[in-house]
C-alpha cells in the first residue's frame, strides 16, 4: 500500500482509510469554487485577447508554411502531395493566400 496523508497530515493506517482519503482528495479536485477565476484573470493581464482579424494571415506565413511542408508523405483524400504543392511555387503561394 502508498502511503497518502490525510488532511491533517497523519498517515493513513488502513487500505479502506487511504481509499477514502484519495476519493477526497479527488472529489476537491473537480468542485468549482471559483478558484480558477483568478487565474484566468491573470493569465487574461499576462496575455492580452486577440483582436486581430484572424483571416490576417500573412504572405510569409503561407510560403513558410509550403516550404517547410515533408516530402515522401501520403496525401490527403484530396490526392494531393506536399511535393505537388511546392512545384506550383509563387503563383499558388498567392493563390492560398488570397483564400
Amino acid at each position: 500500500m502508498s502511503a497518502i496523508k490525510n488532511e491533517d497530515g497523519i498517515m493513513a493506517q488502513s487500505k479502506d482509510k487511504a481509499k477514502e482519503r484519495w476519493t477526497q482528495y479527488c472529489s476537491g479536485l473537480y468542485k468549482d469554487e471559483g478558484g480558477g477565476d483568478e487565474m484566468v484573470k491573470e493569465l487574461e493581464s499576462i496575455f492580452p485577447s486577440y483582436e486581430e482579424d484572424p483571416q490576417d494571415i500573412l504572405y510569409t506565413e503561407v510560403e513558410q508554411a509550403i516550404h517547410t511542408l515533408k516530402n515522401n508523405k501520403s496525401p490527403g483524400s484530396d490526392g494531393i502531395t506536399a511535393e505537388m504543392i511546392q512545384a506550383e511555387g509563387e503563383q499558388l503561394i498567392r493563390q492560398i493566400h488570397a483564400l
